[in-house]
Order: structure tokens, then sequence, then C-alpha cells
């Protein structure tokens, strides 16, 4: 019962569409329909709702991803149901409930995921990518500078395999989205043209 538990508990928490809310709240506009399209901090923060609120943003999305691992361990699950929530919060991300599975590419979502296998190791990497954000304002540096080391750490340190192939696959995952979001948007431009 608590496997199940988790899993739900994960997809809703990635469904909760934090980009989507406070740029509707900021600006009064869809998030989808504005910029990239994406429901992002990055698109968010580029389109009118300013760098704090992408800063807020990413935490948030962070923290969902954190949230819905941790209650995992919580519940004294083995890791393979840790990694298990922590793809079912990115799916959540990327294919909300709430905004009719349109949602964004779950890069925060997935590291906050891969915090929760690895604290410390995240940690480190969390504040040499939230200053590069701060200081460049750009949302895809600072989470790369945040994604990159995580698998080579886990390696590094002898983390558990599916610590590794967690923090490998999830940001493939969040490159996938993006891929097919550009592949969608060519193929319904074209097709709308």
């Amino acid at each position: 019962m608590p496997e199940a538990v988790t899993l739900v508990l994960a997809y809703l928490l990635g469904s909760i569409p934090v980009a989507w809310l406070l740029f509707r709240w900021r600006t009064g506009q869809d998030l989808r329909e504005v910029g990239d399209g994406n429901v992002g901090a990055a698109n968010a923060a580029r389109e009118g709702a300013g760098h704090f609120i992408g800063a807020v943003i990413i935490i948030v999305d962070i923290g969902k991803g954190l949230l819905a691992v941790s209650i995992a361990r919580w519940w004294g699950l083995e890791l393979g149901w840790w990694m298990a929530a922590g793809g079912l919060v990115m799916v959540g991300h990327m294919w909300p409930l709430f905004l009719r599975f349109n949602g964004g590419r779950a890069a925060a979502t997935g590291l906050g995921a891969a915090g929760a296998f690895m604290p410390w190791q995240f940690g480190v990497t969390f504040v040499v990518g939230g200053l590069t954000y701060l200081v460049t304002r750009i949302a895809e540096l600072g989470i790369l500078l945040v994604a990159a080391p995580l698998p080579f750490l886990a390696i590094a340190f002898g983390e558990p395999i599916e610590s590794i192939i967690f923090c490998f696959a999830a940001p493939i995952a969040a490159g996938l989205k993006t891929l097919s979001d550009k592949v969608w948007n060519k193929w319904r431009d074209a097709g709308t043209s």
C-alpha cells in the first residue's frame, strides 16, 4: 500500500504547475502561449514574470522532486521505489493532470529527485548552479551546472547503482522532452500555416 500511495503522490506533486500558476498570477497570461511555450522557470522569467519569480519557480520545482523521493524514503521503501517516485514526479511535471497533460521539461524537478538520493553532493552543485544563475540570469546554464556533475559524483563516491542510473537518466529524460516539444511545435506550426 505505501508503494501505491507514494507513486500517486509523486505524480500529483509533479502535476502542480508552479510556473504556470505564478506566471498567470504575475502577468494574467497562459505561459503555454508565450515565448517557447514551455511551462518552466526560464520561459516564465523571460516572458515577464522576472528573474525573482523564475528563481522561486526553480526552487519550488526542485522541492517537488525532493519531496516525492523523500516520501519513498520516509516509508522505508527500497531504492527502486525511490527511482519510481523520481520518475513519476518528472512525468507529472512533463504531462500534468492539471494542465491537460501539457507541461514543462522537468529539469529542476528531476534535479530535486536526484538530490534526495545524494543530498550533500546535490547541495554542492546546487550552490554552484544557483550562483551561476544569479550572476548570468541564464536558468538553463545554472541547471546544467547542477545536473552535469551529479552522475559522476555518484560514481566517484560509490553511490548505489540506482542513484547512478537516476542521475544519468533524469537529465536525458528532460532533454528528450525538450526535443519532443520542439518537434511537436514544428509539426503544429507547419499544420496551421
